[in-house]
């Protein structure tokens, strides 16, 4: 069975730009205009959102081959939340908002994609949040235990 991209892109029936990016290198910036998606042809790429105040950040998906992303912002017109670097050389279709349009209009297929991706992302976005409030717990418990162990020691 033929991919998405195979079927519509390839053949140009949805005028999407074809995009060549080398390992490392930066997609999109988060808070960067949110002015399109992509859908991944071949190789990785990793969503990462930024922990304020730090130079760290989390990981937040690691996506491959006819996967897309980027499209939330295209959705809800808000800037990127998540900065996206590509992990490996990468083969990428950029699809911005008016081919966007076309391609949910010519393909019930993509517009299943879309809602499938975004569902998937809820789901690990789920599943980050249970991670981060276990951490958290045991965090909570470990400065109870210092509090306890410090209040030991002080009169």
């Amino acid at each position: 069975m033929k991919s998405f991209i195979e079927k519509y892109l390839k053949d140009s029936i949805i005028p999407a730009k074809k995009a060549l990016y080398k390992a490392n290198s930066i997609i999109f910036n988060e808070m960067d205009v949110g002015n399109g998606m992509y859908l991944i042809e071949s190789g990785q790429v990793k969503i990462k959102k930024k922990i304020p105040y730090t130079n760290k950040g989390i990981v937040l998906a690691t996506l491959g081959p006819n996967e897309n992303f980027g499209e939330l912002s295209l959705l809800i017109g808000r800037p990127r939340a998540a900065e996206v670097e590509a992990l490996t050389d990468c083969t990428l279709w950029f699809m911005d908002e008016k081919t966007f349009k076309e391609a949910i209009s010519k393909s019930p297929e993509f517009s299943l994609m879309i809602m499938q991706g975004l569902a998937n992302k809820l789901s690990r976005m789920n599943e980050k949040h249970k991670e981060m409030i276990s951490h958290l717990k045991e965090f909570t418990e470990r400065l109870e235990d210092f509090s306890s162990l410090l209040h030991s020691f002080v009169p």
